[in-house]
């Protein structure tokens, strides 16, 4: 949308306006049940562990693209 468009309000038929009041009370809303919601160490670890491996396949990728890059462009060089 341009600022043309925007100052003349000319919205998109996908626009939608949001009321913030709304949504500041359902973020409160669920802030105050995940503070009821406890988990036990187990659960807590068990889920670390989980996002250390995702972690570390994410990093396994970017090692890998990172050889492919250098591959790639060498490649051209050449």
């Amino acid at each position: 949308m341009s600022r043309k468009e925007y100052e003349n309000k000319c919205f998109s038929p996908n626009w939608i306006e949001i009321d913030l009041s709304e949504v500041e009370d359902a973020v409160k809303k669920e802030e105050r049940l995940e503070s009821k919601r406890r988990k036990d160490l187990n659960t807590l670890l068990k889920e670390l562990d989980e996002i250390k491996q995702s972690i570390e396949r994410a990093a396994e990728k970017q090692h890998r693209l990172a050889n492919l890059m250098s591959f790639y462009t060498g490649e051209l060089v050449h």
